[in-house]
């Protein structure tokens, strides 16, 4: 019975995403997006067996499918990363540039029409 009512509702989203790639009120070429990104991942992912596999791709689907009309954007949603997701810890700690460098006001001595009274 499961299985039944998978495939009804696998085959309802993808008739709905079919006549919205017809209906859709933007340009051809978001059309032709809805159109071809159905196809693919309709295609790439009929060969599951697992019910709950099968059960959260239709979900996903259904929830792409209702952001996209309610906001009238056919591509899928960005999702954020929490800040430093992919910053890997220095391997050495920052350290402080040596004076050997010169300080910053005897650069600016150098600088053509620069008055001290300017800085």
């Amino acid at each position: 019975m499961a299985d039944a009512a998978l495939r009804t509702r696998a085959l309802s989203l993808y008739r709905s995403l079919m006549r919205s790639s017809r209906t859709w009120p933007g340009p051809p070429k978001e059309k032709q997006y809805i159109y071809e990104e159905a196809y693919i991942l309709f295609r790439r992912n009929q060969h599951l067996n697992d019910p709950d596999e099968i059960a959260k791709k239709i979900d996903e689907g259904e929830k792409r499918y209702q952001i996209a009309w309610h906001y009238k954007i056919p591509y899928p949603r960005v999702h954020n990363l929490p800040l430093g997701a992919f910053i890997e810890k220095p391997e050495t700690e920052y350290q402080i540039p040596s004076q050997e460098m010169g300080s910053l006001d005897d650069d600016l001595d150098d600088l053509p029409g620069l008055s001290k009274s300017r800085r």
